[in-house]
């Protein structure tokens, strides 16, 4: 059977750092196989063929990655060797060595969630890469900045960073959220085979809390509609925005931003969810077509209704994030002006519009289609029984309600 020994060469330039490699023996050839990795001669032990960790700092952090992913090499290059003894096929040194270097190259679990972020926007999911990237951003500012190997994440780990939150004053729900899209990324890392599952988010809260309430009742939505603002204001445009949101059945701000013109054919406006890419119909109505309306003169020549993204220059993503930033700024000055104890928000129109139709006696599997959920657990079981039309025919009496 192959031998396998980690070495260290060091550097011929004083001062400077040396070389770690793999050294492979099978049938009296010796093959070589570099890391890249590179340290002092301070920081090897020869006698135990190992990297000295001892010290504080940066430093030290820098050696422990770099024991990691050598012990990772090392599992790989075993695993090669050993799958060829047991297939007791002929293999020679050079054999191995060409195994291992078809092998994709180590990652860290840092890197191994910005290649999943990657992967998600390349198809289109910028929503998820960025709930990838929020996420490890987060859990980077813990590490202070420290990158680990995905196989020496443990539960004490996770117990400190969901602790680490709680002390910076995180709310449960966001920290829940965090800690839920960092075990979704471990799960595919165990598929991926960077590392056996552990368990280790058994100890920290993945659910769900009660919220505050974010829907405003009918008379609130009422007194936003009729403030005074000045027209062509900033102010005046998240209002229009936030009640479009209300009539368009809760529509999300992205879903809004990328509203075509070519979307509304015979009275209707079909449109995709950008989070699922379910295809949702509303009918178009009167009150919905005077908002846009008043911003025509600003989509002259564009494809979209609204003057949200105005280049289409790959900066898509970046204008509309933007523009949500200014409107939810505007509506909390709306709210304040009405009287408003709850902090206005785009996504307040969503929870809004779900709470009045339920007030107003519609079915849970109605509301459920409007807002077109895709929780398996909640609401499929409803979408295949529900008409387009019940939707439609609901939204309908709730705009007439507001506009009375």
């Amino acid at each position: 059977m192959a031998s396998l020994k980690l070495k260290f060469s060091p550097s011929t330039v004083e001062g400077k750092e040396g070389t770690l490699y793999f050294q492979i023996i099978h049938r009296r050839i010796t093959r070589t196989v570099f890391t890249g990795y590179r340290i002092m001669p301070g920081e090897w032990d020869a006698a135990a063929s190992a990297i000295c960790t001892a010290g504080n700092g940066a430093r030290r952090s820098a050696l422990q990655l770099t024991e990691a992913k050598l012990r990772w090499d090392e599992k790989r290059l075993t695993t090669i060797i050993t799958g060829k003894e047991l297939a007791k096929v002929e293999y020679t040194a050079d054999d191995i060595v060409a195994a291992y270097r078809r092998l994709p190259p180590c990652q860290t679990w840092f890197g191994f969630i910005r290649n999943m972020t990657a992967k998600k926007a390349k198809i289109g999911r910028y929503g998820t890469a960025k709930t990838y990237r929020d996420a490890l951003a987060s859990f980077a500012r813990f590490r202070c900045g420290e990158d680990i190997m995905t196989e020496a994440l443990d539960a004490e780990m996770i117990n400190l960073y969901e602790a680490w939150l709680r002390g910076r004053g995180v709310r449960r729900n966001s920290s829940s959220c965090y800690l839920r899209t960092l075990r979704t990324l471990y799960r595919k890392a165990v598929e991926t085979g960077l590392t056996a599952d552990n368990d280790v988010f058994r100890h920290v809260f993945t659910g769900f809390d009660k919220t505050a309430k974010r829907a405003i009742p009918m008379a609130a939505i009422r007194s936003v509609r009729r403030l005074r603002l000045s027209k062509g204001s900033p102010q005046a445009f998240a209002r229009d925005v936030f009640m479009l949101s209300i009539y368009l059945q809760g529509m999300s701000f992205v879903d809004m931003a990328y509203m075509k013109k070519a979307d509304i054919k015979n009275g209707q406006l079909q449109y995709s969810r950008k989070k699922t890419g379910q295809t949702l119909t509303i009918r178009w109505e009167k009150a919905m077509q005077d908002i846009v309306d008043r911003y025509a003169h600003l989509t002259a020549g564009s494809p979209y209704l609204l003057p949200i993204i105005t280049r289409q220059d790959g900066s898509e993503r970046r204008q509309y994030e933007r523009a949500e930033h200014n409107v939810n700024r505007n509506l909390k000055k709306i709210g304040a002006m009405a009287g408003l104890s709850t902090p206005l928000t785009t996504y307040v129109a969503r929870h809004t519009w779900a709470s009045t139709m339920r007030d107003m006696g519609c079915d849970l599997s109605v509301i459920s289609r409007g807002l077109g959920h895709e929780n398996l657990k909640t609401t499929q079981i409803y979408l295949s029984a529900i008409d387009t039309a019940a939707v439609a025919d609901a939204n309908t009496r709730m705009i007439g309600s507001i506009m009375r």
